[in-house]
């Protein structure tokens, strides 16, 4: 006989749009093509898991993901004009977690005359019921208990990654109402689910992200916000979605940011732990090391491939070095590669967001790569292709 307890730990597909269905009392999901990814993403987290309470964690994320497709659906029914926006990109920041990538990504958003989506956008892209039009006000109150809620879910998490529902984020949260995000297997031990993304054709996902995109672009432009290009950044195209970003905006300037995996690779399965080990009865620190190894070597591996295909100068290198020891002269080193001006507001806006962002604002981060089965020398070896060509003195 199958335990009460295990039942209870399934998802359903079918049960979880049901219920976007009714809490949205909207029934048009448009184009179905999500649902091989979200049936493939609900059957690795049944098997593999190990979920205490899906009713608080992934069933909630993932209805709320299905919620958001049909607000989206029906954002364009009521806004046709949203359709005629167009998305822009300044660049994609594309490195790893945990090289720098943040502290260039709010360096370039905060440059005049480029934008980036803000956390609260990325948790709430659609108006609220009720909520009146050009006043995000409720989304962004909800945000900021959202942030609260999560730093006590996961006490750890301000000492390892900034949140702050008023600061730029990470398209791949948008990502996430796909079922192809890298954020599944960052926060669930189904490694499987990682590899098998990692895999999958992610043009769909990113002409859904334009959708989003456009319907956020939108909204702005009706609360009197100039149209402006967008600034991109998350690792989750490093590790799957670089084929489906560059489909849709194929001449997108690239922008990668380099430190040693070494000091990368631990600190990233730490975050893992921080989300995972008090929701989940499989989660193994020891295993994190082995999946993340493979992950992030075979996102490298692929991008240098990719690099022998796209013309010169569209991947734009940065050293996590240099952003930490001169943020300002490194960024203004992107934008001259980007063919921005280079002038005084600029200047003045980068040191305002170097102020801003003062890394002694945190808690220290404390992790061992030993607690993760890593040892330095193994990642050394491991990545010793990538270090040669990119971190050598």
């Amino acid at each position: 006989m199958t335990d009460q307890a295990e039942v209870t730990r399934q998802l359903d597909a079918q049960v979880l749009m049901e219920q976007a269905r009714i809490e949205t009392a909207l029934d048009d999901f448009g184009d179905p093509w999500f649902e091989a990814p979200l049936g493939s993403l609900i059957d690795h987290v049944n098997r593999d898991a190990g979920l205490l309470s899906p009713d608080s964690s992934a069933g909630v994320r993932i209805r709320s993901a299905l919620s958001d497709r049909l607000r989206l659906v029906q954002y364009f029914k009521d806004h046709p004009a949203a359709a005629d926006e167009r998305i822009e990109l300044a660049c994609a920041i594309i490195g790893l977690p945990r090289t720098g990538s943040t502290m260039m990504h709010r360096l370039l958003a905060a440059v005049p005359g480029f934008t980036a989506l803000w956390w609260w956008e990325t948790a709430f892209p659609l108006p609220l019921p009720g909520e009146a039009a050009g006043d995000p006000a409720p989304r962004q109150e909800a945000a900021r208990q959202m942030v609260d809620w999560l730093l006590t879910q996961w006490p750890d998490f301000e000492s390892i990654d900034p949140m702050d529902a008023m600061a730029v984020n990470e398209e791949v949260v948008l990502l996430d109402r796909t079922f192809l995000s890298t954020t599944y297997d960052s926060m669930m031990p189904i490694h499987a689910y990682g590899h098998w993304q990692a895999d999958q054709d992610h043009e769909p996902a990113f002409r859904d992200l334009y959708r989003f995109m456009q319907a956020i672009q939108h909204q702005r432009v009706l609360r009197g916000e100039p149209r402006r290009p967008w600034v991109f950044k998350t690792p989750h195209h490093l590790l799957g979605g670089i084929g489906g970003l560059l489909k849709v905006w194929p001449g997108v300037k690239l922008v990668m940011t380099h430190r040693h995996v070494g000091q990368v690779l631990p600190s990233y399965c730490s975050m893992c732990a921080s989300l995972s080990i008090n929701s989940s009865s499989t989660y193994r620190k020891e295993d994190q090391g082995a999946h993340w190894s493979r992950r992030f070597r075979t996102g490298l591996e692929r991008l240098e491939a990719l690099r022998r295909e796209l013309p010169a100068g569209q991947i734009i290198d940065v050293r996590y070095e240099d952003t930490v020891n001169d943020p300002v002269g490194t960024a203004q080193r992107v934008l001259e590669q980007l063919g921005h001006a280079r002038d005084g507001a600029v200047q003045a806006a980068l040191e305002a967001c170097v102020a801003d962002n003062a890394r002694d604002a945190r808690p220290r981060h404390k992790y061992g790569a030993q607690e993760f089965g890593l040892t330095p020398e193994g990642i050394a070896a491991d990545f010793a292709f990538y270090h040669d060509q990119y971190l050598a003195k």
